[in-house]
């Protein structure tokens, strides 16, 4: 058995080391074996420790349960179910945390490890008393220990948000709420997270919350969440009693629908804190019979549609809670914030009743411990006082690298580990620096930047697209305006071209066979026998990938002696009759044009990002056609290019031989 740490000056280390050995405990005994089972076993034995610290329990069954010899599994059911149905583990809202019928896992016969485990997690209250703020110290420890150990479950759309990301929104909503613009209620400041979890948001703000209210001398703080699920609902409820909050409230009810406890909170929220459920689908019915006034934007489109993504609806209700003026900041899935169809209505609709703030974009990385590497942004956006004409406003814009760890596989199970820089705290202090234009980036790629915008007209509000600034890549560069023209200047309008079907008498040229700086695989492409259709392209035409354009792919069309066929994925430019094609592929794969190429890539992961082509012909190129230098340049990488390939090509006829030499 774990000491109690005697003379330990860290209690935190103790309290949440007791808790790991109630789980160890829970392992070695194999009498619950799933994680979140466990999870609320242990939520049990901590709330009879709980009772017995506040005076609810008969002081002499509970020494009687701290002693082996004496322990019972029938006195600790009647100890637990006792409580459970009294303040604080009762709320009026919802009955017992625990249930309708409160009861533990454990019967009699299991006296031997329901006593271990009782007497494990009593060490967690034990040490609390090594720090005069025990409770604060134990809630902290508490909720460590349920991040943890908490399984995602994805169908109930739940996953874990990672407390890096949690910290990053909470300051980032400080930095808002506390900036002296915004006004709370002079009695009450309201924070919701209308799908709680385990409530992390709720208990990461109250803690932010507290450490400014003296010296600002704030409203009281109630923080509110609710979740649709009653494990989610017991388990914060229980992080709101460990850490004395007895004033805030955690409901069991469907956010989306009327008739939850939320309903009494329409336009009176001050900040909501959250991460919505993904992927979750309602009906268009339901909508519009059961979530008139939660979902109005929905619920009252003139445009019928078969269902509704939950975060789109999410969004939706947000916008019914927040008092005018109020702010959130959610964690949602990449469409919303770029998607056309359902997500662009959205987004229209919300300029009607909020401001655009801030997108701050997730590496995949960020939910892959709970099985999904979906791409997330951090929407942030603040409801009107007012009704609002213009909407031309500074928005900060962002994309994060890095969020200092990497997830892998072990034995089937996704393992976190720390490895690499967090870069949220870089992208907050750019936040802070509200001038219009300053970027702030690093060389793994991330970047934070204010734009000027009218979020409204705009297609997408995907961070990368409002990156790149031409004045400040031509200042970084040192290249005059003078020589910078768009790239649809120096190329014949595009025309639609139908695919064919490949043929034996054809070559084909797919994304993989450009292998480098304009250079194809010259073997693989005439072997290549592919099932799908191509498009015509012809010598001198130059093609350039779409997808996944961290890889650049950029090329002129060789003759290789038959008709040629490209992927569809490929975009078709024909040079103006007096520009070189060598000089647009040369001009395609400098530093300025890829730093624009990168920002104007959309999509739902790393591995299928595209280029959008209409977008592709507003780059604008440095052109110096008069210079000499650019000239000799041009003229050098046309034959080296020339040259390599016609030598590729030999290689391909060589091995077409081979055979011969052992004749």
């Amino acid at each position: 058995m774990l000491d109690l740490f005697q003379g330990t000056d860290k209690p935190y280390q103790a309290i949440y080391e007791a808790l790991g050995e109630v789980r160890e405990a829970f392992h070695r005994e194999g009498r619950v074996a799933d994680s979140n089972a466990k999870l609320d076993e242990t939520v049990k034995f901590l709330a009879v420790h709980f009772a017995n610290l506040n005076g609810l329990v008969d002081k002499t069954i509970y020494q009687k349960l701290c002693d082996r010899s004496t322990f019972r599994v029938k006195d600790f059911n009647s100890v637990f179910r006792s409580i459970a149905t009294k303040p604080p583990f009762y709320r009026d809202q919802i009955g017992s945390i625990f249930g309708a019928q409160p009861a533990t896992a454990f019967e009699q016969g299991d006296e031997a490890v329901a006593y271990e485990l009782f007497n494990a997690s009593g060490h967690a209250f034990r040490a609390q008393s090594l720090d005069t703020h025990s409770l604060d110290i134990l809630n902290e420890a508490f909720g460590h220990h349920v991040r943890d150990n908490f399984r995602s479950h994805v169908e109930d759309a739940q996953y874990m948000t990672p407390p890096e990301v949690v910290d990053f929104m909470t300051a980032l909503a400080g930095e808002l709420v506390f900036s002296g613009d915004y006004k709370p209620n002079s009695k009450r400041f309201v924070m919701l997270d209308p799908s709680c979890g385990v409530g992390s948001f709720l208990m990461s703000w109250r803690k932010h919350y507290n450490s400014m209210a003296e010296k600002m001398k704030l409203p009281n703080l109630r923080t509110i969440g609710q979740d649709k699920v009653e494990r989610m609902v017991r388990l914060s409820s229980a992080n709101f009693i460990f850490s004395g909050s007895e004033n805030d409230e955690v409901f069991l009810g469907n956010t989306v629908f009327e008739g939850s406890p939320l309903d009494n909170y329409a336009d009176k929220v001050d900040l909501i804190l959250t991460n919505p459920p993904f992927g979750a689908r309602f009906s268009d019915a339901e909508i519009r019979t059961r979530a008139r006034n939660t979902t109005p934007i929905f619920a009252e489109s003139s445009v019928a549609r078969k269902t509704i993504d939950s975060e789109l609806l999410f969004i939706d209700r947000y916008l019914t809670l927040l008092k005018p003026g109020g702010f959130c900041l959610a964690v949602v899935p990449d469409g919303i914030v770029s998607a056309k169809g359902t997500a662009s209505y959205l987004r229209q609709q919300m300029m009607r009743k909020a401001d655009l703030l801030a997108v701050i974009e997730m590496p995949p990385v960020t939910f892959a411990q709970a099985g999904t590497r979906t791409k997330t942004a951090v929407l942030v956006f603040q409801k009107y006082t007012t009704e609002k004409v213009k909407h031309i406003d500074e928005v900060f814009f962002a994309e994060a690298c890095d969020l200092g760890f990497q997830v892998s596989k072990r034995k089937g199970v996704p393992i976190k580990r720390h490895d690499g820089v967090n870069e949220l705290p870089l992208i907050l202090e750019a936040f802070r620096h509200r001038e219009k234009g300053t970027q702030s980036s690093n060389q793994q790629g991330m970047f934070a930047v204010w734009r000027e915008i009218d979020a409204t007209s705009v297609e997408a509000w995907t961070p990368r697209f409002f990156k790149f600034d031409s004045n400040e890549t031509l200042n970084s560069l040192e290249i005059k305006s003078d020589f910078l023209v768009p790239l649809k200047d120096l190329l014949q309008p595009p025309e639609k071209r139908k695919t064919k079907p490949y043929t034996s008498d054809v070559y084909y040229i797919s994304v993989l066979h450009v292998i480098g700086e304009g250079i194809l695989d010259i073997a693989g492409i005439k072997s290549y026998q592919p099932i799908t259709p191509g498009i015509e392209v012809y010598p001198g035409e130059i093609i350039i990938s779409r997808i996944n354009p961290r890889i650049p792919r950029v090329c002129v069309v060789p003759d290789l002696g038959r008709p040629m066929l490209c992927s569809s994925e490929f975009e078709i430019f024909r040079a103006q009759e007096k520009v070189n094609p060598y000089a647009v592929a040369f001009l395609l794969l400098t530093g300025i044009v890829q730093e624009q190429i990168q920002a104007l890539t959309a999509g739902t992961s790393a591995s299928h990002s595209r280029i959008k082509p209409k977008r592709l012909y507003e780059i604008v190129v440095p052109w110096n056609s008069k210079s000499k230098k650019f000239n000799y340049l041009v003229s050098k990488y046309e034959g080296s290019t020339r040259t390599l390939l016609t030598a590729l090509d030999e290689v391909h006829d060589i091995r077409l031989h081979e055979t011969e030499a052992f004749k």
